[in-house]
Order: C-alpha cells, then sequence, then structure tokens
C-alpha cells in the first residue's frame, strides 16, 4: 500500500513539474508568436511604404516623359515653320 501511495506521489510531483514546464514553454511560444506578429507588422508596413515610393517615381518618371514629349513637339513646330523674313523699314 506504501508502495502505491509513493508511486502516486511520485507521479503527481513528475505531472506538475511537468505542468510547469509546459506553460513555460507556452509562454515562451506566446512571446515568440508575439514578436513575429510584431515583424510581420513592420515588414508590411515597408511594403506599402515601398509599393506608395514605387508608384510616385512612376507617376513622376511619367510625367517627366510626358514633359519631354512636349518640349519635342514644341522644338519640331519650330522647325517646320517657315522662316519669318525681316521687315525693311
Amino acid at each position: 500500500m506504501w508502495k502505491t501511495l509513493m508511486e502516486w506521489v511520485v507521479m503527481l510531483l513528475n505531472m506538475t513539474r511537468e505542468l510547469d514546464e509546459n506553460r513555460a514553454s507556452i509562454r515562451e511560444q506566446g512571446q515568440r508568436i508575439h514578436e513575429l506578429e510584431q515583424h510581420t507588422r513592420t515588414l508590411h508596413e515597408s511594403i506599402k511604404l515601398l509599393a506608395q515610393e514605387l508608384q510616385h517615381s512612376r507617376e513622376m518618371e511619367a510625367a517627366e516623359r510626358e514633359k519631354f514629349l512636349l518640349q519635342l513637339e514644341r522644338d519640331l513646330a519650330k522647325l517646320k515653320e517657315p522662316p519669318r523674313g525681316r521687315k525693311k523699314r
């Protein structure tokens, strides 16, 4: 009977120790998950900013191309104009 009681006490102590270890492990995993969530949010924000910068850059390049083409059209129009004669007085 004492042997059975001692076995139960040892099992209970082992289960208590394992429970404490599991709780600590769960807390550590929860912290790790929290850190990964933070990292994911930071990456998401960085990607959004990069996408905005890329869009802005594309818009600026398009505006520069448009400006360049307009200047070329003006220059071509000037070349196609007949030379203006000077009036004599």
